[in-house]
């Protein structure tokens, strides 16, 4: 059998060239996975416990819990200061609300709004019974919503006072 010179430098280009299409196809498809599971990450919105205030609290607050044994323990997912101010851990970082709306629903519950520069939360918050001498528990929900619409819902149980 014989080959002649084009058919031997074709055969050679694509055997050359064929791995290297290979893996740039393979490089590309690590690409998009990669950017998949970025983009599934950032879809995920977590609501996280902290212990210690931030120092813009000081004197009257609000502070809530998931349920009342974090709420024993200390571990908090919201705090306020009584005013316009509130914090929320939020995937490990803690981000600063302000108030934008307050509304009392009726004698027993209330319904507050915030906004951050990435996240919009809503409390909604029943009135619950006085627990010390300037204290009253309360329990309600968190909504929390991202600039993509995406939101978590959280039962919360805590207290406000001074």
């Amino acid at each position: 059998m014989k080959i002649d010179k084009s058919s031997l430098l074709t055969l050679l280009t694509l055997l050359i060239l064929t791995p290297l299409f290979s893996c740039g196809q393979a490089i590309t498809n690590k690409n998009v996975s990669q950017n998949d599971n970025k983009s599934i990450t950032r879809q995920i919105l977590s609501i996280d416990t902290f212990s210690d205030f931030p120092p813009e609290i000081d004197g009257c607050s609000c502070y809530f819990s998931n349920d009342s044994t974090d709420f024993k323990n200390k571990k908090y997912i919201y705090v306020n200061d009584f005013a316009q101010t509130s914090f929320l851990k939020i995937n490990g970082v803690m981000i600063k609300f302000t108030q934008i709306e307050y509304k009392e629903i009726d004698k027993e519950n209330v319904k507050a709004k915030y906004k951050s520069d990435n996240f919009g939360m809503t409390i909604e918050m029943k009135k619950g019974i006085q627990n010390g001498d300037e204290t009253w528990l309360k329990t309600g929900t968190i909504t929390l919503t991202n600039k993509a619409g995406q939101s978590i819902k959280k039962t919360f149980y805590g207290e406000c006072g001074c």
